[in-house]
């Protein structure tokens, strides 16, 4: 079987509960969405959780790739107050724009850690793939945490930049691909259909499974063979 599991947002408690709900075989296939880190207070152990697991594979959301930008550059600080004082120009930038995103907690946790274990994250950061093309079910699934931004129709996925996929604005009321089918996250399905508000956005080729966890609302997941959710 293959899931695809949407925004944890450092929500340590709903990513166990949804993996157990899951509860997949060695030979199942688990692809998370992004956004792991960011908002919650747990997102460096839930990498650190994720690393061990062979049978989880990790898509690039936003969040990861600013930690991928900036992690390596602010290993020897104690604070974030001493992160800054080690960046400049483009990535003192970045790291300002991350922190608007509520990454103190990912931050300071990642500082906290010891020599060997930063440079596993950093490692492991580098593994997230920033889309992902599967078959399921008889049906091809494309995964981005965001989209693809400035979708051309016949443009090749490998065309675009890691970047295109991260921060996409999604148009969901149109097909991008007339035989596969876009996965998203990034985007809480009460912003694209109120109707869907806590639930996974399921038209015109689009499966959008951003229900809001990271505000209070519902972590999910959906086994692509089947087209089966899951919500926790």
């Amino acid at each position: 079987m293959t899931f695809v599991i949407g925004d944890i947002h450092g929500k340590k408690e709903k990513y166990l509960e949804m993996l157990e709900k899951l509860n997949p075989a060695e030979t199942d296939a688990v692809f998370v969405l992004g956004d792991v880190i960011g908002i919650g207070d747990d997102g460096i152990e839930i990498l650190r959780d994720m690393m061990y697991r062979a049978n989880i594979f990790p898509v690039l959301g936003e969040q990861e790739y600013m930690a991928k930008e900036i992690f390596p550059l602010i290993c020897e600080a104690e604070s974030i107050d001493g992160a800054k004082a080690l960046l400049s120009g483009e990535k003192a930038e970045l790291f300002e724009k991350w922190l608007t995103m509520k990454s103190e907690k990912t931050v300071t946790d990642f500082l906290s850690l010891d020599d060997e274990s930063k440079e596993s994250i950093i490692d492991y950061l580098s593994e997230f793939a920033p889309y992902e093309e599967i078959e399921a079910g008889g049906k091809t699934f494309i995964l981005a945490h965001a989209g693809i931004d400035g979708f051309e129709a016949g443009k090749s996925l490998d065309e675009y930049d890691e970047k295109a996929f991260v921060f996409a604005e999604t148009d969901y009321q149109t097909p991008y691909f007339p035989d596969s089918y876009l996965v998203t996250g990034h985007t809480p399905t009460a912003m694209i259909d109120r109707s869907c508000t806590g639930k996974v956005y399921a038209r015109k080729r689009h499966l959008a499974i951003d229900c809001g966890a990271a505000y209070g609302g519902r972590l999910a997941a959906v086994c692509l063979d089947k087209l089966k959710v899951f919500y926790c």
